[in-house]
């Protein structure tokens, strides 16, 4: 029972949750004070490169601490009370285009194929990884800075 409270706690820290380093996200269903201005897209529309709508930003995924966001959640292919796919897509993808619109280069077809976490309040490395490779993105956590930055 202890080791279970550590665990909760530690996630609920931010502590690493993996081997890979990087630390548990939080899930954002609200364009809260704490998120900067930029990441305040919640209710925020999605539209593909020929400006047609793919879908709304439903949540955020963002770092405990400093609420920098790495992923929002949009959710394709419902129909009235059916859910559809939920889609976890990196945040570097899209770009805020005007008020309540983002915009992004991939379609929303191309968006269906990507791997989807089991349960996305708490995505492992592997899933997260996964997602990263589909948008041909690196994982953040292995990114470095250049050695010449000082310089």
């Amino acid at each position: 029972l202890n080791n279970g409270l550590n665990n909760i706690w530690a996630d609920y820290l931010g502590q690493p949750q993996n081997l890979l380093g990087q630390g548990m996200l939080i899930y954002i269903s609200e364009n809260i004070f704490n998120l900067p201005k930029k990441d305040q897209v919640v209710g925020f529309y999605l539209y593909d490169k020929f400006n047609e709508t793919i879908a709304r930003v439903d949540a955020l995924l963002a770092e405990p601490d400093t609420h920098f966001c790495r992923y929002m959640i949009i959710n394709l292919g419902g129909f009235l009370q059916i859910q559809g796919k939920q889609i976890v897509l990196p945040l570097e993808i899209c770009e805020v285009q005007d008020l309540g619109k983002l915009k992004t280069q991939w379609r929303k077809e191309s968006m269906l194929g990507a791997p989807s976490p089991v349960d996305i309040k708490h995505m492992t490395a592997s899933e997260e990884e996964l997602i990263l490779d589909y948008f041909e993105l690196k994982p953040y956590w292995r990114e470095k800075p250049s050695e010449n930055s000082g310089v």
